[in-house]
């Protein structure tokens, strides 16, 4: 694939070094986009150059701790995130903005959006994943996915060695791996991964995320069944949670939920669409829901 966009960093009060790399239109509004677990800054490749230019944002995606460029922050919890944001739109000088969570970043871009409003324009949250030890996560996710979220919560080293394989992802022969991968996803993520480049991009964002070890990511998906720290019910700036219906990562009960439970949430869910489709296939309506939500 081609060179890696740049990798940049700010230091933080506490000493921390935090990660972020820049995607899109450099003068457009910015945004802060927050990957998924387990990933890496690197996950915007996965939409591509064009999508993200064209969309006229400024899309700003960093490191979360203990994960690519960003340093180990112990015990954090994911009500911790939005003071690193802050320091981070500081830095950059940025007074409002907007955030995007995909998969497991929702969480995060929902405890910006309860804690910090003020300095909020805009929030989406596309493929959401939220308590994954809610019944609607248990009872629809497969084995896989189960045993990911079980060995989270009881068996973290063989979480981490489990990790630790992911990381040989788009090494070896591509038409072998998407072969493998065609009977353990539903179709339209698959037909997603099969875009030229694109299982090569995830390929480059999972190995950033394990760039430190395993420790970052296997904490990170601990942190999804136990409570946030925060209440969703604080959201008063409008959510747009953009969903496909046939998300194994996330099912769509799990998002129907999770977007309840908050106040201004429009959910908007898209029959035939699967985790990585959504991102990939909708990109497009999650700028526009910035674009027609952003508040100054």
């Amino acid at each position: 694939m081609a060179e890696l966009p740049p990798e940049n960093h700010i230091s933080l009060s506490d000493g921390r070094r935090l990660a972020y790399t820049e995607f899109g239109a450099p003068a457009g509004l910015p945004v802060f986009y927050f990957h998924g677990a387990p990933s890496s800054r690197l996950e915007p490749l996965l939409i591509g150059d064009d999508a993200l230019k064209q969309s006229g944002f400024r899309f700003i995606a960093p490191d979360r701790p203990g994960i690519g460029g960003s340093d180990p922050k112990p015990g954090r919890r994911i009500f911790d995130w939005p003071a690193d944001v802050l320091a981070l739109a500081d830095a950059l000088g940025l007074k409002r903005f907007g955030v995007l969570g995909n998969s497991g970043g929702g969480p995060y871009a929902v405890a910006c959006a309860a804690m910090i409003p003020s300095r909020i324009a805009a929030a989406v949250v596309i493929s959401g994943g939220w308590r994954m030890d809610w019944p609607e996560a248990r009872d629809h996710l497969p084995f896989v996915n189960r045993l990911v979220m079980t060995l989270a919560r009881r068996a973290p080293f063989l979480l981490g060695l489990l990790f630790k394989m992911m990381g040989s992802v788009a090494q070896g022969d591509r038409d072998k791996e998407l072969q493998q991968m065609k009977g353990r996803m539903p179709a339209p993520d698959y037909e997603a991964f099969a875009v030229p480049g694109r299982l090569e991009a995830f390929g480059a964002a999972m190995r950033e995320t394990m760039r430190q070890g395993t420790c970052g990511a296997v904490w990170e998906m601990g942190l999804y069944v136990r409570d946030f720290g925060f209440d969703p019910a604080a959201v008063r700036i409008p959510v747009t949670w953009l969903h496909g219906e046939a998300d194994a990562n996330a099912p769509i009960q799990l998002a129907r939920r999770a977007a309840a439970s908050i106040p201004t949430a429009r959910l908007a869910a898209y029959p035939g669409e699967a985790h990585l489709s959504t991102l990939c296939n909708h990109f497009t309506d999650a700028a526009e829901a910035l674009r027609t939500t952003w508040t100054e």
